[in-house]
């Protein structure tokens, strides 16, 4: 009996579908602003990074032109670094195009440090970020490309980086709500879009100047390569959201090793030495890379990672362990625990700070205060009545007693006796009632101030 089912090729001719056409620039950015929305929270209001090249007056217009079809107010932000002689004229043409647009424009000056650790280009890209991330906003959007990606990809590659460095720049920063809904986009389609819509934009001349590694990659080297190779930019693109993914499970794998020490402490920036003991060399360095990144230090080099980790596990009890992890920032073992520290604690003079009912108060060498009335806990508000709560540092010979069945105790003996680090025993705040010490935290409130179930206390969190 001869089959009924027409050749293969037939059906496959048959089926065949029409390509379907590209998305516009303006769809893409609809569509990641819309998957955004729908997987993070609403997003209603958003800052542009604009410095007036041809990059960020294109992503400005794209986002003018989404306000038609979407609900979010939208504002701009320049950064004057004032390193061009044209520095001036370059915040008058942003001036003059949020006026034709009516977007709001925020202007920051920034001066770079004489002595430039970073490097000119670094220095100038760190206070940028700094400025953008002070901005009040649910996004800053930034208009880095597909080939930003390519030149970021390389230059990481030559300095020698690893998974996460060559995993490059990613869509979107959770952390630090960057957005970047053009890095799938090539310079190509940026420079069609802005001819099509005739916009006007300004050139940087130190574009040119290949003494900076990023403009030796985009004109001599990459020139080369796409010259052989056609897809290079989308190829390296990519390299590198393998390399995001990939980072993202090592990641998840540093969560993992350090779920119970990170859990256990009160705040991330101390880490309990044991979290490394039964890891193979490989995971407790990625765990270790993880640790500091949560407390935003910069990655040291692989050669210091190798010896923080040696004489983090190896190092007795009672070492005083500090190795220098930058310029502001120090590791230090006390006990069986690791801390990041500011490496430029100075001796603190003596304070005294009268709380007046504030919610919250910094203290002098950058503490938080936090102030909040509660029931069942905390000083107890009725000693508040008629005398005031005072905050004093340290100046000796205080005495503490928060506990009936242990005896009065100096602050100084207390601290001795338990796990808190010496360099920060100076820093530690007291809280008076009158000239009686009432709270010292970490080791509670004084048997005379304490709130008993349905009094109204007020808690104090360092």
């Amino acid at each position: 009996m001869a089959s009924s089912k027409k050749p293969l090729s037939n059906q496959v001719s048959a089926t065949t579908t029409k390509k379907t056409k590209p998305l516009s620039l303006l769809d893409v950015v609809e569509k990641g602003f819309v998957s955004l929305s729908a997987s993070h929270k609403k997003m209603k209001s958003m800052t542009v990074a604009l410095s007036g090249g041809i990059d960020s007056v294109v992503l400005l217009h794209l986002l003018h032109q989404l306000q038609k079809t979407q609900n979010f107010t939208l504002k701009a932000s320049h950064v004057h670094h004032g390193l061009s002689k044209n520095a001036d004229k370059w915040v008058k043409f942003c001036e003059k195009l949020c006026t034709k647009l009516s977007v709001p424009l925020d202007i920051h000056h920034i001066k770079l440090p004489q002595k430039k650790s970073l490097g000119i280009e670094g220095e100038a890209r760190q206070l940028r970020y700094e400025k953008l991330l002070q901005t009040k906003t649910d996004l800053v959007v930034l208009a880095h490309h597909e080939d930003d990606q390519a030149e970021t990809f390389l230059l990481q590659l030559i300095r020698g980086a690893g998974v996460k460095g060559l995993s490059s720049m990613a869509p979107f920063d959770a952390t630090r709500r960057l957005w970047r809904p053009l890095l799938n986009a090539s310079r190509i389609d940026i420079e069609r879009y802005a001819k099509k819509h005739k916009l006007k934009w300004i050139e940087d001349e130190s574009n040119q100047n290949i003494d900076f590694d990023r403009n030796f990659i985009r004109s001599e080297v990459l020139p080369i390569l796409k010259n052989r190779f056609n897809h290079i930019i989308k190829v390296i693109s990519r390299s590198a959201s393998h390399l995001a993914e990939a980072q993202h499970l090592l990641d998840d794998l540093a969560k993992i090793d350090l779920k119970k020490s990170l859990k256990s402490n009160n705040y991330k920036h101390k880490l309990k030495v044991k979290a490394f003991d039964k890891l193979s060399s490989a995971r407790a360095k990625n765990a270790l890379r993880f640790w500091l990144e949560i407390n935003d230090q910069m990655m040291p080099s692989k050669d210091l990672l190798d010896e923080l980790l040696r004489q983090v596990l190896t190092a007795k009890k009672d070492a005083k362990l500090k190795i220098q992890l930058s310029k502001e920032f120090e590791i230090r073992r006390y006990k069986d625990e690791v801390y990041i520290v500011p490496n430029n604690q100075k001796i603190q003079k003596n304070y005294e700070i009268i709380w007046a009912g504030e919610s919250e108060i910094i203290l002098p060498n950058g503490q938080k205060l936090t102030f909040k009335k509660v029931k069942g806990r905390g000083i107890n508000l009725k000693f508040l009545d008629h005398q005031k709560l005072k905050i004093r540092n340290r100046q000796g010979g205080e005495f503490f007693k928060p506990d009936s069945k242990r005896p009065t105790k100096k602050i100084k003996q207390l601290l001795q006796e338990s796990d808190f680090p010496p360099w920060e025993r100076d820093f530690l705040p007291l809280f008076f009632v009158g000239d009686d010490l009432a709270f010292v935290p970490n080791f509670g409130i004084d048997m005379k101030f304490q709130t008993k179930a349905k009094e109204l206390g007020l808690e104090v969190i360092l």
